[in-house]
């Protein structure tokens, strides 16, 4: 474990990275058909387009059965890409707003539900396109990574849609919680997230936008500064890159693993911003002084 290092967010882009666990709803690969346009037609025995492979296993028995992706995350890195500074680092602690956190952060975010599910295909392939409204995550301070082996089944410690993924995620303090934002992943849509696949490999990719509520962090991530696909204004962008590759997720009862980065501004510390008040007085007494002689 390395020690703690003082994390200063100043002014500028950042990036951070997670690695993922995901549970989602799978939908028949093989044919063509009609989309759905309603959670209520995604949600039927027929499900959405044509018929559900399989329903999400972090749903079943959940607060909310009706949502169809869900899942853990933990951070590997923050990093401000206008400075080129590793701010945080998976394993390490640093200080943000004068509270220690780390040395490691871990999530859950659940409560996302397909309402529009569209299957185009070739002659060779078949791609599956989904749009979900809702959405929810928090991010937690913990001393120990997660732990993905637990599995998605609800349980009275695990309910992904309700934030709870005990032992190793769920708990510690709240650095960062917020939503999926409504209305923002797609064009003239009131999607809050949008999901593309490969309808037999399951390999593919996933984007929207979020904003964050609470934490200790929230000060400095809450900035409304990324505009969506709609002309709205949000805190951040995030995109994901899943797969299976080799069953590595489906043999712990997850349906893929994924990558994914969060991207958006920052505005500095107080005390940052204190110090830039001194130098900028402390420039203008200079300047005054050159003045006067």
């Amino acid at each position: 474990m390395m020690g703690a290092q003082a994390l200063t967010l100043t002014a500028g882009n950042y990036k951070i990275s997670l690695d993922n666990y995901d549970s989602g709803t799978l939908y028949d690969p093989g044919t063509k058909g009609s989309p759905a346009t309603t959670v209520e037609i995604c949600n039927t025995a027929a499900s959405c387009d044509t018929a559900a492979v399989s329903k999400a296993q972090g749903s079943v028995g959940s607060v909310k059965t009706s949502a169809d992706t869900m899942g853990i995350f933990s951070v590997g890195s923050i990093q401000n890409i206008s400075t080129g500074e590793t701010q945080y680092v998976r394993g390490s602690t640093s200080i943000i707003g004068g509270v220690t956190f780390g040395p490691y952060l871990t999530g859950v975010f659940g409560g996302l539900t397909d309402y529009y599910v569209e299957r185009t295909c070739t002659a060779l392939i078949c791609n599956t396109t989904a749009l979900a409204q809702g959405g929810t995550f928090k991010l937690w301070s913990n001393p120990t990574d997660y732990d993905p082996t637990v599995g998605p089944t609800v349980s009275a410690n695990v309910d992904l849609n309700d934030g709870k993924y005990s032992p190793s995620v769920s708990g510690g303090a709240l650095f960062l919680e917020g939503v999926f934002a409504t209305g923002a992943a797609f064009s003239g849509e009131a999607a809050s997230y949008v999901t593309s696949y490969n309808s037999q490999t399951v390999a593919g990719q996933g984007s929207g936008y979020l904003d964050f509520t609470g934490g200790i962090a929230k000060s400095f991530f809450d900035t409304n500064s990324v505009q969506n696909a709609n002309g709205g204004l949000n805190d951040a962008f995030l995109t994901t890159t899943f797969d299976d590759v080799n069953g590595e997720a489906s043999k712990l009862g997850w349906t893929v693993k994924s990558v994914a980065q969060i991207s958006g501004s920052v505005i500095p510390e107080p005390a940052s911003l204190a110090l830039v008040g001194i130098a900028l007085l402390g420039a203008a007494g200079v300047a005054r002084r050159r003045q006067q002689r």
